[in-house]
């Protein structure tokens, strides 16, 4: 009688536990930028935020994020940008005086966060692309604004 009353209290507690996560993730509230909420991740892709915290150290210089030969984002100081990719491996890059690569692994409907820091050049700046997470990002949010590419 003991033993049964015990695994069901540990099983019941294990249940509560688990109901609880979903409710967890759902209390995390929006990242809201100058340019509105940011959505969630499409749940068959998987989102990055590229983003350049504002700042003196290259402010005048750009951070342009390449996959490949294509051009993701061109960050400017204090600017993000929302990157939907398929899932699997992917290889990012950004290259002025040096060449710096970052590879993600994506899965869907997780969402990743990517920080361009501008450090010092001999003649120019050396943009850094290195992951970041969602409250390092929620720090900044509010004072950033959305990238818009040119047609």
């Amino acid at each position: 009688m003991k033993i049964r009353f015990a695994s069901f209290m540990v099983v019941g507690a294990l249940s509560l536990a688990a109901s609880s996560l979903p409710a967890q993730e759902a209390a995390q509230p929006a990242l809201v930028t100058k340019a509105g909420p940011i959505p969630a991740a499409p749940a068959d892709k998987g989102q990055i935020i590229f983003y350049r915290p504002g700042s003196l150290m290259g402010a005048a210089l750009g951070c342009t994020v390449h996959e490949g030969a294509g051009e993701v984002a061109r960050l400017g100081s204090g600017k993000y940008w929302v990157h939907n990719a398929e899932p699997g491996k992917h290889t990012y890059n950004t290259e002025a005086e040096n060449k710096d690569v970052l590879n993600l692994e994506i899965e869907p409907g997780e969402t990743y966060y990517v920080k361009c820091k501008i450090g010092m050049g001999i003649m120019a700046g050396r943009p850094n692309l290195s992951p970041s997470d969602r409250a390092e990002f929620a720090k900044k949010a509010k004072g950033m604004n959305l990238w818009k590419p040119k047609d």
